[in-house]
Order: structure tokens, then sequence, then C-alpha cells
């Protein structure tokens, strides 16, 4: 097998000119230290691999820096995608690094929300009184989605995503579909998110399809592909409940945090629908103490 042979099954994968050509070049180089280190390339062991992806941490740039973070996930997928390429192939049955995934780690500890914040967000959330040029219909549905984000973590990507179908309120379950990159899952809905959620599917769905003309099975129906226009309208309203809300990223974040915390890290990796434990495993260094006196100091903003 050569390097022409990995740039045709690129090819064929549909891989553009320009990371054909990255691709093999850092192949290239992956190769060359096996073969410094006496490793077989055919018989490579996950440890011997992640040996590689370590090693890339500590190299320095010509500028005598370290390699970002983004370099190394990329280098570390054109070795997957290589990797891929040896399965099909038959040199391996699975690849060696099949469940290997770079986390670029991220400081999320002075930014994360508590539980009692996040539940707090959802109870809060205002949909009476609401005022022109405000929609109550519209209140309702963004309390909906509040709920589904404090609850579930669900992000912006899943909840476009969501239709009718995925919605059992008679067992009060959610279903998830699965993407590229999170497993599918089934959520048990909270009591508290039942009636807001049936009022919603009852009236203020079919009034909110009428007022854009979208008639689609969309749980969130709306005429754009740019679902962010719902999510911004969300934050806004958070933000004035709790000053500390950035983005529903952060949300999100906060979310697996605690269940880092609360459930052993499998479990944890399931509810957060990741492919790969070492996405959940950054969560880990996340210590909810230290948020306590800011939990005890919450109360929301009129």
């Amino acid at each position: 097998m050569t390097m022409s042979d990995f740039s045709t099954y690129l090819k064929q994968h549909a891989y553009s000119d320009s990371t054909i050509e990255t691709y093999i070049s850092i192949v290239d180089v992956f190769l060359n230290w096996c073969n410094q280190k006496d490793y077989d390339v055919e018989n490579m062991s996950y440890k011997q691999c992640t040996n590689y992806f370590n090693a890339l941490k500590r190299k320095k740039t010509k500028k005598q820096s370290n390699l970002s973070d983004s370099s190394i996930k990329s280098y570390t997928g054109a070795i997957k995608v290589y990797f891929n390429y040896l399965v099909n192939e038959d040199v391996y049955t699975v690849s060696p690094i099949e469940n290997y995934n770079y986390v670029i780690d991220k400081d999320y500890e002075h930014e994360l929300l508590t539980s009692k914040e996040l539940e707090l967000l959802y109870i809060c959330f205002p949909t009476l009184d609401i005022k022109l040029p405000n929609c109550k219909h519209v209140a309702i549905r963004n309390k909906v989605i509040t709920g589904f984000m404090v609850f579930q973590g669900l992000d912006t990507h899943i909840l476009k995503r969501l239709t009718l179908d995925h919605v059992n309120l008679d067992k009060q379950k959610l279903q998830i579909p699965g993407t590229k990159t999170t497993e599918p899952k089934t959520y048990k809905l909270k009591s508290e998110q039942i009636p807001v959620l049936r009022q919603y599917l009852e009236e203020d769905r079919a009034m909110l399809q009428n007022k854009i003309n979208n008639h689609s099975e969309a749980l969130f129906p709306l005429n754009s592909n740019r679902f962010s226009i719902i999510t911004s309208q969300v934050t806004k309203v958070l933000k004035t409940l709790n000053f500390k809300v950035t983005n529903s990223n952060q949300i999100r974040a906060s979310v697996i945090a605690l269940w880092v915390q609360q459930d052993d890290l499998r479990t944890a990796q399931k509810k957060a629908r990741h492919r790969f434990i070492t996405s959940t495993e950054n969560y880990r260094k996340y210590d909810p103490k230290a948020n306590r006196q800011a939990a005890d100091d919450y109360h929301v903003m009129r």
C-alpha cells in the first residue's frame, strides 16, 4: 500500500485536493515516526498510536511554540482516516484508534451554571403578561426549548432536527436522533416540562405555523434555515434572569459537567450522546463546589 493508494481512497470519499495533500503530508510524517520507533504500522496498538499523539503535544513549531490544540486535532483526524483506509484494505478488522478522539481542552470552570441556576432558568422563564411586539405563543415555545436545554442538555443542532414524532407525552419521553458526532438517546421528560409542552403542542405550535405559513413536521417550525434566530431570542431572555448566562453552548456544557459529577463516566457519556468518552472526560475538572457561593447568592432579576 502506497500514498498513491491512500490518495485514491481519499478521492473516492470526496475529499478536496487541498485536504488530500494535507492528509498525505501528515500521514507521511507519522509513518516516518513509526519507522524511527520500529513500530509496524500494520500492527499498531492503541497505546503506540497515542504515544505519537502525546509526542505531538511536545512538538515545537519553527517559532519554538507548542502546536495548537486545533492543529493536533487535525493531525489526529488525518491519522484516523488513514487507519480507516487500512481497515478498508483489510489490513485491520477494526481501527486501533476507532474510539479515540482528541479533545481540545476548554476552561469552563468560571462560566458554568449550577443545577439550581439551570432549574431556575426554566421555572422563571416568563410566559405571562407578554406585551407587543412580543408574542405569548413565542414565549411558550421558547420556554419549551429552555426546558430541553437545561434538563436534557440539547444543543441547537438537535433542537432544529426535532419533529413531532420525537415527542411522546403519554410516556413522557423525548427521542433524540443521532448525528455524525452524537449518539441517539431517549430522555425522560421532567414532570414540570409536561404542562408547558402539552400547551405548546395543542395550541401554540399551530398558531406559530399559521403565522409563518410553515406546516412542516418540525417540532419548532421556522421560516429560515438559521435556528439561531430562535436560540438567540431564548438566550436574550435567559440573560435577564441570570447575568452569568452567555449562550446555549454554555448551558449544555453546564448540564454535562453536572452529569459527570453525579453519574459514572459511561452514564454521563450516554446522557451527553458523546461518541467518544474522551469528550466526556473533559468535563471532569469542573468542581460544582467552586460555584456553591454563587448559587447561594443567586437571585432572579426582574
